[in-house]
């Protein structure tokens, strides 16, 4: 191809590379296959959304309680996801995550806490057992990538994936470019593994800055957006997931807070969740959400999270673990001259995210099936923004499954790569290329100000149908201005191509937002038009894909797997879920 253009063919093309992206590439390349990774950060031991480390992971561990096997868990499934989850993927995670989380201790990742010499593991979020290991996972995404390279993947640091390459909807590659020096790349591969997370910088916060989200900021739909365009179906985008943070930094950590015991309370001092669920602080973290929102809206305000009753030995534990995830918390306290062994600490509802919409199963994203592959063949898709999703453990079972899902799609289905199209190649790179130093562009901050407020003032946590069109019609103006984007640089150029992919993702959120005529899920989807769950007519997944004048919509009824609607018969062996 050349021109200018760095040419590189392999066998797997891997667009992200955090835990989703690193666990889809070892088994591929534990089969002798070559690898390519493409991710926007700086290093791989430390790029996405646990870079830093994780204190929780979620999995079944066949220890030998009922409530520790698969199938126990799986029966409580529907129920946590309100019957709205891909049963047959979710049914084959679960069974592979002890096989997982062996496989990642293999690695040297110790989940074991060492002031008892055992797994410390505890109950939140509404699960029927004590699923989540609570452990000091500071080097969790080091000793994975350290695993990567070992098997001698080529990694494109500070490399975004752009556009993918389609031929007779099936997946050959990938553009990509480095927005440090600013080569351009085409790369050809035999199969696509998209796991680049969810979609924040979505809505307005209660710091007012975008990047202090709860979620990595740098996870912005992209994957969304390429396999949109692609021609991949995706489900679910209608839900949306935000959670409780200190009021003014959006940090993870709720997962600590109500396994280790903390209660919330209003003004008054009241505890308030029990008025809302059964479990009280134990409930999804949906109804978690969506009881502060309502405590508000009941002039019950502020919301304070509160931990004096703990005793010491937890609140050390507490102190120790929080700062895993957000290593800047204990600044933040100490900032605001807080002590959370003596003070209430003040909360907010955070930002929110296109994720799994507050509950474990439930991803919104790319739809895929039981091997992890989308409705374009060759294409396959895990993590955040894939259709089954349970944080950072999902990440890895899905991905790790994934990646055998595509050495598999490798080895079974042989065919020629074809040609990059030179010149469809050539304008994308010459409409990118274009946006920087354009005089009088609109910048992209600009164009992601705007998204955000239309997200927040008419599709947040409360949505009806005059607000959802009002939204539509504003973003559908947006993108009239996106060829008149402006970059500084090539930083600023891969913020365009972030803040097209934000609009993209919010746009098709609104739209399934406004054919979901129902309420489900609490903070996940309300329409205040709609306000009760109605499973008669909309226990269904809604489907959106690319369609002749925008999104197209359809729905399928959840007792089928979303596999259903890809028009592609199932291998044999796909519906094998217990394997």
């Amino acid at each position: 191809m050349s021109d200018g253009w760095n040419e590189i063919d392999t066998d797997l093309l891997v667009i992200g590379g955090g835990v989703a992206g690193s666990l889809a590439a070892i088994p591929a390349l534990e089969a002798g296959l070559k690898v390519v990774i493409c991710e926007k950060g700086r290093l791989l031991d430390h790029c996405g959304s646990v870079g830093c480390g994780v204190d929780h992971y979620l999995t079944v561990m066949d220890s030998g309680p009922e409530w520790d096997t698969p199938e126990f868990l799986i029966k409580h499934v529907p129920g946590l996801t309100d019957g709205i989850v891909d049963m047959a993927v979710t049914s084959k995670v679960i069974h592979q995550m002890p096989r997982i989380l062996k496989k990642i201790e293999s690695f040297g990742v110790d989940f074991k806490d060492p002031r008892i010499g055992d797994y410390y593991r505890l109950r939140s979020f509404g699960l029927p057992g004590t699923y989540h290991i609570n452990f000091d996972g500071t080097d969790f995404k080091k000793l994975i990538g350290q695993q990567v390279r070992r098997g001698r993947a080529t990694v494109l640091m500070r490399t975004m994936g752009v556009q993918l390459l389609i031929d007779d909807n099936r997946a050959y590659g990938a553009l990509a470019f480095n927005f440090r020096t600013g080569e351009w790349f085409a790369i050809r591969a035999k199969a696509v593994m998209l796991a680049a997370g969810e979609v924040n910088r979505l809505s307005k916060n209660a710091s007012g800055l975008a990047f202090d989200s709860w979620h990595f900021p740098y996870n912005t739909g992209d994957a969304h957006a390429m396999g949109y365009r692609a021609g991949a179906k995706l489900a679910n985008m209608e839900f949306i997931e935000s959670t409780l943070t200190p009021k003014g930094f959006s940090a993870q950590g709720l997962n600590a807070l109500v396994s280790l015991g903390a209660y919330f309370v209003n003004k008054s001092g009241e505890r308030f969740m029990f008025k809302y669920d059964e479990k009280g602080e134990n409930a999804r973290r949906a109804v978690l959400a969506d009881a502060v929102v309502n405590e508000f809206l009941l002039g019950n305000g502020p919301i304070y999270v509160d931990l004096r009753h703990l005793p010491e030995d937890e609140l050390d534990h507490m102190e120790a673990t929080l700062q895993v995830d957000r290593y800047t918390m204990p600044a933040f306290y100490d900032q605001k001259k807080l002590n959370f062994r003596e003070d209430l600490v003040e909360i907010s509802v955070s930002e929110f995210s296109i994720r799994r919409s507050g509950v474990y199963f439930r991803g919104s994203g790319l739809a895929v099936d039981t091997n992890g592959e989308t409705s374009v063949e060759g294409l396959f898709a895990a993590g955040d923004c894939a259709t089954v999703s349970g944080g950072i453990a999902g990440a890895a079972v899905l991905g790790h499954i994934a990646g055998e899902g595509a050495v598999k799609r490798i080895h079974t289905s042989p065919r020629s790569l074809p040609e990059i199209d030179r010149e469809a190649a050539g304008a994308i790179r010459a409409e990118a290329m274009g946006c920087l130093g354009r005089p009088d562009g609109m910048p992209w901050r600009e164009l992601e100000d705007q998204t955000r407020q239309t997200v927040t003032d008419y599709v947040g946590v409360r949505r009806n149908d005059k607000g959802l069109r009002l939204a539509l019609a504003t973003l559908h103006a947006l993108a009239e201005k996106e060829p008149t984007l402006q970059a500084d640089d090539l930083h600023g150029l891969m913020r365009v191509y972030e803040s097209k992919s934000i609009r993209l993702c919010a746009e098709l959120m609104a739209t399934t937002s406004l054919t979901r005529k129902e309420t489900r899920t609490r903070s996940a989807h309300r329409r205040l038009d709609y306000p009760e769950t109605d499973d008669r007519n909309w226990r269904k997944f809604i489907i959106v894909e690319r369609g002749a004048d925008g999104p197209a919509v359809s729905t399928l009824t959840t007792d089928r797997p979303l596999a259903d609607a890809f028009g592609r018969a199932p291998e044999r062996g796909e519906a094998d879920v217990g394997t």
